[in-house]
C-alpha cells in the first residue's frame, strides 16, 4: 500500500549565474516514517557542464551517512542539537545552507510504498544517466516516465484528470499530444521528443508537423478527445503546453545539434515550455498546480 512521501533532488550547479545544473542524488522520506537517499556513483557526467563535480563527494557522503542512519544520525549536520533526527524541516534547513555549487530542491510529493520504493521510482528517471538506446525506446521511456510522474507525484487519475494520447483537432488539421490534463477545462498538454536518434531527417519532419499543429492551436484554439467518437473538449489558445526532451548525445554530429537548436527556438516562439528529461517531474508538478488553481 502506498503512502504520501516527499522527495528532494540534490543538484550540482557549477555556475549559479548560468543556472545549468545536474541532479546527483535524490532524497525520499516523511516525518514519522522512513528515509532513503541514493547518490550517483560517477560524477563525471556532472563535470561536463563545468567545474569539477568530484569536490561534492565528501559532502554527498556525509549526507548519505546522515540519512541512512535517520533515527540517530551522526552530528556532522546537526551541530548543537541534543537529539538529532532527520526531518523535513532539517532537509529544508539544508536547502537554505546549500545554495551554491551544491543545491537541494524544494520538497515535492510522491506516492510510494516506502522511502526505498520512492528512490527506485525516481532515481532512474531523474538522476541516473540513461544508457544509450534506440530512439523509439528513448521516447517510449520518456512518455512512460512522464505518465508515472503524473500519477505518483501529481495524483492525477488516468481516464479522468489525465488523458493519454488525446486526439487533437484544429480546423481540419489533426494531431496528437502524449497527454492532456483536464479538470472542467484543458489545463495542460504535453508531449515528448528524443533527439538521440539515428534518423534525424524523420525526427525533423515529426517536429515540423507537431509545431504546425501547435501554431494553429495558438492562433485558433483546438478541440481534444480521447477518441474521435467521444465528446470533444475545447482547448484555449493560451493553454499551457510542455515538451519533455532527451537532448542529443555528446557524440552526436552537427546535424543533430542543429535540429535540436531549431526545435528549442520554435518552442520558445510558440510559448511551449521545453523541459529536459532530468527535470521531467516539473511538468507533472505544474499540472497539479493548474488543477488545484
Amino acid at each position: 500500500m502506498s503512502a504520501p512521501y516527499n522527495y528532494w533532488l540534490v543538484r550540482y550547479v557549477p555556475d549559479v549565474a548560468r543556472g545549468e545544473r545536474v541532479n546527483v542524488a535524490v532524497i525520499v522520506g516523511r516525518d514519522g516514517g522512513d528515509w532513503a537517499i541514493r547518490v550517483v556513483s560517477d560524477l563525471r557526467r556532472a563535470s561536463r557542464i563545468g567545474g569539477d563535480a568530484s569536490v561534492l563527494r565528501p559532502w554527498l557522503q556525509r549526507l548519505e551517512r546522515s540519512i541512512d542512519d535517520y533515527l540517530s544520525p551522526p552530528l556532522e549536520f546537526f551541530a548543537g542539537e541534543d537529539h538529532p533526527r532527520v526531518t523535513q524541516a532539517w532537509v529544508q534547513l539544508l536547502s537554505h545552507r546549500f545554495n551554491n555549487v551544491l543545491q537541494i530542491s524544494r520538497a515535492a510529493p510522491v506516492e510510494a510504498a516506502s522511502a526505498i520504493d520512492g528512490i527506485e521510482f525516481l532515481f532512474p528517471m531523474l538522476v541516473a544517466t540513461p544508457a544509450p538506446v534506440a530512439r523509439s525506446t528513448t521516447r517510449t521511456r520518456l512518455v512512460s516516465n512522464l505518465g508515472d510522474l503524473y500519477e505518483r507525484t501529481a495524483g492525477l487519475a488516468l481516464g479522468s484528470t489525465l488523458i493519454r494520447r488525446p486526439r487533437t483537432m484544429t480546423g481540419r488539421q489533426r494531431g496528437q499530444f502524449d497527454f492532456a490534463v483536464v479538470d472542467h477545462q484543458v489545463d495542460q498538454l504535453s508531449t515528448a521528443f528524443a533527439f538521440d536518434v539515428r534518423n534525424v531527417d524523420l525526427l525533423e519532419h515529426e517536429l515540423q508537423s507537431w509545431n504546425f499543429i501547435v501554431s494553429r492551436l495558438r492562433a485558433d484554439g483546438a478541440e481534444i478527445a480521447e477518441t474521435l467518437s467521444q465528446t470533444r473538449q475545447i482547448v484555449d489558445p493560451e493553454v499551457v503546453i510542455a515538451v519533455a526532451y532527451q537532448e542529443p548525445t555528446y557524440s552526436a554530429d552537427a546535424r543533430h545539434h542543429d535540429v535540436f537548436g531549431a526545435a528549442l527556438e520554435a518552442w520558445n516562439t510558440l510559448g511551449v515550455r521545453a523541459v529536459p528529461s532530468s527535470e521531467l517531474d516539473s511538468i507533472a508538478l505544474e499540472a497539479r498546480r493548474l488543477v488545484d488553481a
